[in-house]
């Protein structure tokens, strides 16, 4: 089966103006081609199904122009790819530029990437780059080869790159064609037909063929280095082939652009007169043709356009017009084009839609929106605007149309009658009928869908300056004028208040039905007056609580038993028995209305977008962390101040804005994260960057000081998910930011050891989940080794063993010296005493020893003995004078 399109039979004659269009009422035999699988983009080549569709009408995409204003480096770009970690490349004359949805880098041109006109990604993930002047490159893991002429290429200037299915790399230049091997050996081709040609395209097709064209529109077919078929342009008689596409259900049949209107398919061999045409005018001169799930998509020197089984549709509302070239689906599903004259276009889902823009009706200032009986009903500053699924409602006829007291308004159509008024809001009520407010027009209109009741001041309404109705339990009517509210029921109005009855600022702006029967009632600058069912009047003003006397929003929250209140500078809420709360830390002052869905989220209506929070968290009055919605995430246009916008139970909001109408459904999630790539490609270690190993871990040196982790999230949608990191083994708690705000993170000085990067992926709101975990082991220094530790603790061991041993030795040094010491005090005590002893049986018993001897006396004495030198001496001490 082929491709879902439409086409008809060449005529015999020649000519673009022989050639039949495809169109309602046109006369030519319809071709349906049925898409049963889901075929690339280039045959052989596996791409994603869109995730837009920007024919149908489910206004679910967003067209998003990237230039030199909003982050890409220049305004023009040649060719995009994206290689499988998630990054996408751009190919541009001032270089090769890298995207990751947050940031445009261009790379380094000093090295020869510059002028950069074609990008391939092989089967293997190698980034082919085919330059203008410079030759080929092809970067590997953040390594880059190149070749020139000197290498074998036939020119420096490449036109077209592509793969054969044995993983042979062709490059196309200006000047023949060169193959790579697997080895990445240049060999020229040599085929004298194709040898020295100017190269415009090459395209694998299904039957493993290469589809080759030229520049001057000759036709070719490559497998290996031999040329399996070749047609001269003088015998294709296309008048000037610009761009083909093999088709992948029926090898051998193409779809070829030409350089005029018509798109072709068939077998070109078999003659250009048997084959299929489709009239894609105004689009001419086609530069690429692509398959996209069951669409053809066709790219103009002048627009985009596609064909499906209804036939051929210009894609008018783009803001790529010119020189477009398709570029690729990325892994969400997203739809990217380049321009030479204006940069890079995506096609992305969007949960907003532009109704306005669906509608093709102009921007105008919306103040209301109300769906009634299937149609969508518009009010704004010159009247009603109503559509119906389709298209706008022209006429409304209407029965009657008369006041409240009886007096013919003189209009059978409510638009007519409406025409002109500026409508403050439009309001349906629990029996089905819609309640327009409008300003100093026609007053309050009730409409049944065919008859009009109008109450004016005649009627009794204290203004005919109507800003909204709200309706009480018991199906009172309450209305909200200039000059205070009424009350109206059963067809009249039957009450009212205004400033002689309390209500000293009589310039209401909105007004809720409390549940006890008091009307509550919001003033522009004297706070919130309160009309008890006796008709007693109350003032709750910024001494009892409120932050501003300006209160244009007051809703009851019957679920959780309070007012919303939404004033010039602060949401706030009160109380059944109306104390006031203001929510002190929302981030942002100037809202206009809130919106609850079921699973307890208000989404707040602001000047600068939607804040969607947890209820729970505005009523506990504590930290709150809204997620932001604005332009940049396509919501299409922001909400109007004082206005009123339509909550479905389907959980649609249609917002009435200042430039049309938005819609989105608040009970759908935004954001699906579990879709999302993410993904740490390399991590720098001082300065040299490192790049996963096979098991997609890192390892770095153990003397590595500072240490960058580079986290992704691939994100190419509209939305802002939550990103929470964290090194295990290192970070004591993990960091939450916005992917928005992710940036690398850097440690310094880390031990060595092995720790795990997580990553944590949640939408906005912190629902869902999805984690990523990369493995980094930092090699341990000598001093963070086990052996080490161990080898010092044996170190120290020996070290003690060995002053235990010196100190053992020289205590028993120190015994032995006192052993010896002791010894020879003992030895020397002994000897004294043994010669103490000699000399004494030496000394006589008595004394005189002659006593009866008178001729002389003698006198000894005995000292002990002393050591001098070793010797021993004994001396007796005799008197002289007896001598």
């Amino acid at each position: 089966m082929r491709p879902t399109a439409l086409f008809c039979r060449k005529r015999a004659e020649t000519g673009p103006n022989a050639f039949s269009r495809v169109g309602r009422g046109a006369l030519c035999v319809l071709l349906v081609l049925l898409l049963l699988v889901r075929g690339p983009v280039y045959a052989g080549a596996s791409q994603p199904e869109p995730a837009v569709d920007p024919i149908s009408q489910n206004d679910n995409f967003s067209a998003v122009l990237y230039n030199n204003t909003n982050g890409l480096p220049t305004s023009e770009a040649n060719d995009i790819a994206q290689t499988a970690e998630g990054f996408i490349w751009i190919g541009s004359y001032s270089g090769l530029i890298r995207y990751d949805g947050k940031t445009f880098e261009r790379m380094d041109s000093t090295g020869g990437l510059a002028s950069v006109v074609r990008l391939y990604v092989d089967q293997k993930d190698r980034l082919w780059i085919g330059t203008n002047d410079n030759g080929v490159a092809m970067m590997d893991r953040g390594e880059l080869r190149q070749w020139s002429e000197a290498d074998g290429l036939g020119s420096a200037k490449i036109r077209t790159i592509n793969e054969d299915d044995g993983g042979r790399i062709y490059v196309g230049t200006t000047a023949g064609i060169t193959m790579f091997d697997e080895a990445l050996q240049p060999q020229p081709l040599a085929d004298p037909r194709i040898a020295d040609v100017y190269m415009e395209k090459m395209i694998l097709g299904p039957d493993g063929l290469l589809y080759c064209t030229t520049n001057e529109g000759d036709y070719f077919t490559l497998r290996g280095t031999d040329v399996v078929d070749f047609i001269d342009h003088t015998q294709t008689c296309v008048q000037g082939i610009s761009s083909i596409l093999p088709d992948a259900d029926a090898p051998g049949q193409l779809y070829i652009g030409s350089s005029d209107s018509v798109l072709y398919h068939g077998n070109l061999k078999k003659g250009v007169d048997t084959m299929e045409t489709v009239d894609i005018s105004p689009l001419y001169n086609i530069g690429d043709i692509a398959r996209f799930g069951s669409q053809i998509w066709i790219c103009g020197v002048n627009g985009v356009g596609v064909i499906d089984d209804d036939g051929f549709h210009l894609l008018e509302s783009l803001p790529m017009d010119n020189s477009a070239r398709i570029g690729m689906v990325d892994y969400e599903g997203n739809l990217w084009f380049t321009s030479s004259r204006q940069g890079v276009m995506k096609l992305v889902p969007n949960q907003f839609s532009d109704i306005f823009a669906r509608y093709d009706l102009p921007s105008t200032v919306v103040n209301s929106t109300c769906m009634y009986d299937g149609c969508l009903f518009i009010g704004t500053d010159t009247g009603l605007i109503v559509l119906d699924d389709s298209a706008q409602v022209e006429r409304l006829p209407l029965r009657s149309a008369k006041s409240a007291s009886g007096e013919d308004l003189g209009s059978t159509d409510l638009l007519e009658l409406l025409n002109g008024s500026r409508i403050r809001s439009v309001i349906r009520d629990s029996r089905g009928r819609l309640w327009i407010s409008t300003w100093r027009s026609v007053g309050l209109l009730c409409y049944d869908g065919s008859t009009v009741t109008a109450f004016t001041d005649a009627d009794g309404l204290r203004s005919d300056r109507v800003r909204s109705v709200c309706e009480a339990e018991d199906g009172a009517i309450i209305a909200v004028v200039t000059g205070g509210v009424n009350v109206i029921r059963d067809g009249r109005v039957t009450a009212g208040w205004g400033e002689e009855d309390g209500i000293a600022n009589s310039e209401s702006l909105t007004a809720a039905a409390a549940p006890n029967g008091d009307i509550v009632l919001g003033s522009n600058g004297g706070g919130i007056y309160v009309v008890g069912k006796d008709g007693a009047v109350r003032c709750i003003d910024r001494k009892d609580g409120l932050s501003s006397g300006i209160v244009m929003r007051v809703k009851y929250d019957a679920g959780n038993h309070v007012f919303w209140l939404v004033t010039s500078n602060s949401i706030a809420w009160m109380t059944e028995d109306y104390q006031v709360n203001t929510v002190r830390s929302f981030p942002y002052p100037n809202n206009f209305d809130l919106y609850e869905n079921s699973r307890g989220d208000m989404w707040i209506l602001s000047g600068d977008g939607i804040y969607v929070a947890p209820t729970e968290e505005l009523l506990k009055n504590g930290e709150i962390k809204p997620v932001h919605y604005g332009i940049a995430n396509g919501l299409p246009s922001i909400a109007t101040s004082n206005s009123y916008s339509e909550l479905t139970e389907a959980g649609d909001l249609y917002i009435a804005g200042s430039s049309g109408v938005a819609k989105v459904n608040i009970e759908a999630s935004l954001e699906n994260v579990g879709d999302l790539k993410q993904a740490v490609p390399y991590i720098d270690a001082d300065d040299v960057r490192i790049y996963p190993d096979e098991t997609g871990g890192f390892t770095i040196p153990s003397d590595v000081r500072k240490l960058t982790v580079y986290g992704f999230v691939y994100n190419y949608s509209l939305t802002d998910p939550q990103v929470s990191y964290r090194l295990e083994g290192f970070d004591p708690e993990a960091v939450t930011v916005s992917r928005s705000e992710l940036g690398p993170v850097s440690y310094t000085n880390l031990p060595g050891g092995s720790y795990r990067f997580v990553m944590e992926l949640k939408d906005a709101m912190g629902r869902g989940g999805k984690t990523l975990s990369v493995s980094i082991v930092k090699e341990k220094a000598i001093h963070e080794q086990l052996w080490f530790y161990l080898a010092l603790g044996l170190l120290a061991a020996l070290a003690a063993a060995l002053l235990i041993r010196a100190y053992i030795r020289r205590k028993m040094r120190l015994l032995e010296e006192k052993h010896r010491e002791d010894a020879k005090r003992e030895r020397l005590e002994n000897e004294l005493q043994m010669a103490a002893q000699i000399q004494a049986s030496m000394l006589p018993r008595t004394f005189p020893a002659f006593p009866e001897r008178k001729e002389f006396d003698l006198f000894a004495s005995m000292d002990p003995a002393k050591e001098v030198g070793g010797d021993f001496y004994d001396f007796f001490l005799i008197d002289e004078d007896h001598l």
